[in-house]
């Protein structure tokens, strides 16, 4: 009977333990998905600047032709859309990281879930465990009085058959 305590014990604290390890994990991912969608929101203008580029290149090509005292201009404009692609390019690396991250808040958010449900069948387990202990305390005592009252019966039996009496039959 200690040995059953002893695990029904051990079974609850594991069981806390995992439930607030499993509240945790999805708190954290919630706030993940969150940032991810933020990041998602801000890349999006970051992408518009492909037009810029289109753009610059357009005004690079028509001012060409002009007196060669634009050279200038023209070495500017090339610098600006040199800086404008490479801004591009990390705007959409940034994008795919961004979208990296909303898939593994996403995957974080399931297995969260995932855990929470095995918490939820782990209570319903303890829930039925405590039942059966419960019965198996209850037919413990039955058990017990029997024994008793066998041992009783066996001592009257013997001082019956030897004129003994140990002091257990009454």
């Amino acid at each position: 009977m200690a040995a059953v305590v002893v695990v029904l014990v051990a079974a609850v604290g594991l069981l806390i333990r995992t439930a607030t390890l499993a509240n945790d994990i999805d708190r954290q991912s919630e706030s993940i998905a969150k940032n991810g969608e933020g990041i998602n929101t801000a890349t999006k203008s970051i992408i518009r600047l492909d037009n810029t580029n289109k753009l610059g290149t357009s005004i690079l090509e028509s001012s060409t032709p002009l007196s060669p005292n634009l050279a200038d201009i023209v070495n500017l404009a090339a610098s600006i859309d040199g800086t404008a692609t490479s801004i591009t390019d990390s705007a959409l690396t940034i994008n795919g990281t961004a979208r990296g991250i909303n898939g593994t808040a996403a995957q974080i958010l399931d297995v969260a879930r995932s855990i929470n449900r095995g918490v939820e069948q782990i209570n319903r387990n303890v829930d039925e465990t405590i039942k059966l202990v419960q019965a198996i305390r209850g037919d413990t005592a039955s058990i017990l009085g029997e024994a008793n009252e066998a041992v009783k019966n066996a001592a009257c039996i013997d001082a019956g058959l030897t004129g003994n009496n140990d002091g257990h039959c009454k």
